[in-house]
């Protein structure tokens, strides 16, 4: 059996050798036999591993490992992040490397007890992985989609139980049923046009907060876009402008916006002056194969080679 406790937030944390909960809906788990074990033998392995593959060189381990005060692994969608940063490199370097990088990782992250319900979380999301391989896939149709991830959540739990799998988890399948409850309305032929849109708006107002968070933030850059516009054809200084970008967006990222501003207006100065010498160039009196050569040149003068091609396509819409 396995404890809980709380975090100073409220959150269930687990007490237990597997590191995950034993609530009576977990549903069915296979043991993982001999994970303590293998952890050591992982862990002596790592002392002779050599440099971290190229993809990982310069980088931080994507995800942070914690422990509540008994010591035992707090249960978060970290830990996930962890696993997947290592397992990332598959193809670079062996799975027993990549374990065994795991299990240092795990070793120096967290207290004895926690890197031990960490390793044994690990063993169990492998076998998830390998369980997911084996799956029949979808026909493409709501249906087939729809029960193939009900299939997913299923060895999730029967794997990870219900804790780790929400922890794991949870945001994917929000995300998921939400897509597939979207495609359902749009493609239901018995909707009107108007019933559609409602029913669409419905679903994004009973979107699930953190799901709601995530599409607000990958909207804002969009939104704050649109409000610039508006902005500078009221005439908004370009103060006013910094401003508003940095109170939405931040300043590192309002800098940025400042000089993506800066290259596009030197950009369409310099491509309206190349426009106006090659309107006097076709209008020169030239063969066409000396005009071709001028206006070939005169690309050449006035962009690099990583605009050579952007500038032609420009050429070609405007004729």
């Amino acid at each position: 059996m396995s404890a809980t406790t709380r975090d100073g937030a409220g959150k269930k944390v687990t007490a237990a050798v597997t590191g995950v909960s034993d609530a009576e809906d977990d549903g069915p788990r296979r043991e993982v036999i001999g994970s303590d074990e293998r952890f050591e033998a992982y862990l002596a392995a790592a002392a002779g591993l050599g440099a971290v593959p190229a993809s990982l060189d310069g980088t931080e381990v994507d995800g942070t490992l914690r422990a509540d005060a008994q010591g035992n692994l707090l249960i978060e969608n970290d830990i996930r992040r962890v696993f997947d940063y290592f397992l990332a490199t598959v193809g670079e370097e062996d799975l027993d490397a990549i374990r065994s990088r795991i299990a240092a990782h795990l070793d120096a992250a967290l207290p004895p007890a926690a890197a031990r319900q960490a390793w044994e979380l690990f063993e169990r999301y492998e076998a998830y992985g390998e369980a997911t391989e084996q799956m029949p896939g979808h026909d493409a149709t709501i249906a087939g989609m729809t029960e193939v991830l009900l299939r997913q959540q299923d060895l999730r739990q029967e794997w990870l139980g219900q804790e780790a799998a929400d922890a794991f988890f949870g945001f994917d399948d929000a995300y998921d049923h939400h897509t597939l409850a979207r495609m359902q309305v749009a493609q239901n032929p018995d909707l009107s046009e108007a019933e559609r849109a409602q029913r669409l708006a419905d679903l994004e107002a009973n979107l699930p907060a953190p799901l709601r968070e995530v599409r607000e933030r990958a909207n804002l850059p969009v939104s704050v876009s649109q409000e610039v516009a508006m902005m500078r054809e009221q005439g908004a200084s370009d103060y006013e402008i910094r401003a508003y970008r940095e109170q939405s967006l931040g300043p590192a990222a309002a800098q940025r916006l400042e000089e993506l501003d800066r290259q596009r207006i030197e950009w369409d100065q310099r491509y309206s002056g190349y426009r106006a010498q090659h309107a006097e160039i076709m209008a020169s009196g030239l063969s066409e194969s000396d005009r071709e050569r001028e206006i070939d040149r005169l690309r050449q003068a006035m962009f690099d080679e990583s605009e050579l091609r952007r500038v032609q396509a420009l050429d070609r819409a405007s004729q």
